[in-house]
């Protein structure tokens, strides 16, 4: 039987509201991390043509200015759409057993949320650099209108 080439892909993208308070914490080496759910809801009809409603909690780990990103401009309660990579992993408890663990770690993450919170001006902080900045291609060029064939 021949090798199979399958491209190596690890991808999700889900949208949904933040499940908890965000709280920014830092590894012993500095590097910012947060962890959250995010609460997606699925609707169906049962067998009696009654709409339902499902709701998986998704457990997500952002790092380094993502995590600085989210600690700053969301909070429980705000729509998001996350992208990123599905993660397993395997540690030993307080007690001694085996746990496993699946998360989402984020890659991007859009902030849904266009009103203020209570209290601040915009929902956006001018002062915190929006992390897309630092995943722009290195290669890109302007462009014009004159490029665009219609």
């Amino acid at each position: 039987m021949a090798d199979l080439k399958l491209p190596r892909l690890n991808k999700c993208i889900f949208s949904g509201r933040i499940g908890n308070d965000i709280e920014l914490k830092y590894t012993p080496k500095g590097t910012p991390v947060v962890r959250f759910v995010v609460a997606c809801d699925r609707r169906y009809k049962d067998d009696s043509e009654q709409w339902q409603t499902v709701t998986s909690w998704i457990e997500c780990v952002a790092w380094n200015k993502w995590a600085e990103f989210i600690a700053n401009q969301v909070h429980k309660g705000s729509p998001v759409i996350v992208e990123g990579r599905i993660e397993t992993r395997n540690w030993t408890d307080q007690n001694n057993q085996n746990r496993k663990t699946t998360e989402v770690i984020v890659e991007v993450i859009h902030n849904l949320e266009w009103k203020p919170r209570e209290g601040e001006a915009s929902a956006v902080s001018e002062d915190v650099p929006l992390p897309a900045e630092e995943t722009a291609p290195h290669n890109a060029t302007n462009t014009t209108t004159d490029d665009v064939p219609f």
